[in-house]
This record gives structure tokens, C-alpha cells and sequence, in this order.
């Protein structure tokens, strides 16, 4: 959904540069590619770690020594693994002319994906939990856990809708909602969630937004209920979906204005057309 409010939000420059590089797996929309770091993991699964960053779920907010320094196997290492570095050096990559097309294609997808689990509050906490898998709950009747119920649960109860395997779902479907909830924010939002400058100011910017979410995942914590008793999803649910849709909303907007300012620092030689 966020790739879909995106895309529709790009300017002409920015819509040309993202359909150059999608050409090369022959693809034509943002959404086609938002999955793909997820559905690599269990073939490179040292890029597990860039997806999420383990704030503990009581701190005030993100401390690269602290949370940004794990591998897969959750050893600690000395070089940055977390999304909080990961998101601004893909954004990097993306941006330089001189990186070749397959890399910058590459560095899209990243970009893509880590600006939704940046948004997303339990990618951004940890209570040795591992960001909420060990959470065990029934949600509408399946057994799932606190972090699958903010990745897709929410979303998924509110529309009806169902992941397929391989990440795979109804293209169609999700566009069309997506462009429902992008026509709900107002021009002052998008001022506010996006000011000019985010390229410039990524590092800072991608802290911001992780620390916000990590507010929202010590409130997803809170709302849980000490016993699971029949009805608490309905509760729940009612409360995590306005919240849900604001990360879904500013993440989008935020994604566009990245992309827009990507496009506009590429030189005029660069010769980049739609098709």
C-alpha cells in the first residue's frame, strides 16, 4: 500500500527514473518489487538484521552502539546491520548516477521496503521477545503472535484480505484501497510528515521516524489485555487500525518526497526516459 500511494505522488522525473530501473527485472510499479527483500531472506539471510532495529522496549529512544550492531544469529559485531543504517545507505546507493542500473534497481527495492518496516512499531522494539514473535496470541481465530498482528493482521482483518504464498497478493485490490487512504491526507499532512530536504537529512530523518515508532510499540504493548478473553481482538483492532493507517499514510509520503528529491539531483545528461 505504501508503494501505491507513492507511486501515484512522483514527479515526472522521479515516475521516469523508477520506471528505468524497474525495467530491468521488466517490471512497471513499485509494488511489484516492495516484497522482494522479504522473500530473499531465507537465501541471504544475513540481510535479516536490516529489516528491524531491537530498541529495548522500555528505552527512550534508538542508540546505535546499543541496537544497531547485531547479526542474523543476534551475536553482536562491529559493523551497523540495523534498518536505521540500512535504509540511508541503499537511499545512497539510489541516488548516485554512477552506481551501474541493476545496483541502483536493487537499491530501490531496499528503499521501497525499509521505509514500510521502519514505519512499522514492532520492526523498531525488542522486550527478548524478538520484536514481538514470541508474543503467542490467537487473532481471529488463528494462532499467530504480537508481531505478524502489526505486520499484516490489522490490515488484513480490516479489507479481508489474505497473503499468498511468496509474499504474493491481489495487486488490484490493494491499489485500489491504497489510493482510498491516499485521498484522505490532507496537503498540511504531507507538509508535516515530508518537508523538503529529507535526501540531504536521511540519517537524521530515519532516526525521527524509527523513534516514532518505537513510541507506538510500547503503546502496542500497553493496549494488550492481561487475559486473552473472548472479544479482545475486536478491541484491539479497533484501537492498532487508525494507527496503522497514519504509518501507512506518512510512510507513503515520505517515500514519495524521497524518491521526487532522488530524481531531481540526477544530471540532466543522465538521458533517463519512461520507456
Amino acid at each position: 500500500m505504501i508503494a501505491d500511494m507513492a507511486e501515484a505522488h512522483l514527479t515526472p522525473q522521479a515516475n521516469a527514473l523508477v520506471l528505468q530501473l524497474l525495467a530491468v527485472e521488466g517490471y512497471r510499479h513499485l509494488d511489484q518489487v516492495s516484497s522482494w527483500p522479504d522473500a530473499i531472506r531465507s537465501q541471504q539471510p544475513d540481510t535479516g538484521p536490516w529489516h528491524y532495529v531491537d530498541i529495548p522496549l522500555y528505552a527512550e529512544q534508538y542508540n546505535e552502539v546499543r541496537d544497531c550492531h547485531f547479526d542474523q544469529h543476534n551475536q553482536r559485531i562491529d559493523s551497523l546491520t540495523c534498518v536505521v543504517d540500512q535504509l540511508p545507505k541503499w537511499t545512497r546507493v539510489l541516488a548516485d548516477p554512477a552506481q551501474p542500473l541493476d545496483q541502483r534497481e536493487v537499491a530501490l527495492k531496499w528503499v521501497v521496503h525499509l521505509m514500510g518496516d521502519i514505519h512499522q512499531p514492532l520492526h523498531a522494539e525488542d522486550d527478548h521477545d524478538r520484536g514481538g514473535n514470541d508474543v503467542r496470541l490467537d487473532w481471529y481465530g488463528a494462532h499467530s503472535n504480537l508481531h505478524a498482528v502489526w505486520d499484516l493482521g490489522v490490515i488484513e482483518h480490516h479489507f479481508g484480505w489474505h497473503l499468498g504464498p511468496g509474499y504474493s497478493f491481489d495487486h488490484d485490490a490493494v491499489r485500489q484501497q491504497a489510493l482510498r487512504l491516499d485521498g484522505e491526507i490532507a496537503s498540511e499532512q504531507r507538509v508535516i510528515w515530508a518537508p523538503s530536504g529529507e535526501l540531504i537529512q536521511i540519517n537524521d530523518r530515519t532516526i525521527a521516524w524509527v523513534n516514532y515508532s518505537h513510541h507506538l510499540a510500547c503503546a502496542a504493548y500497553r493496549h494488550l489485555p492481561p487475559v486473552f478473553m473472548t472479544g479482545w481482538e475486536d478491541q484491539y483492532q479497533n484501537w492498532a487500525w487508525p494507527v496503522i493507517q497514519d504509518q501507512l499514510k506518512s510512510a507513503s509520503v515520505r517515500l514519495a518526497r524521497l524518491l521526487n528529491e532522488v530524481a531531481a539531483r540526477q544530471p540532466a545528461t543522465a538521458g533517463v526516459k519512461s520507456e
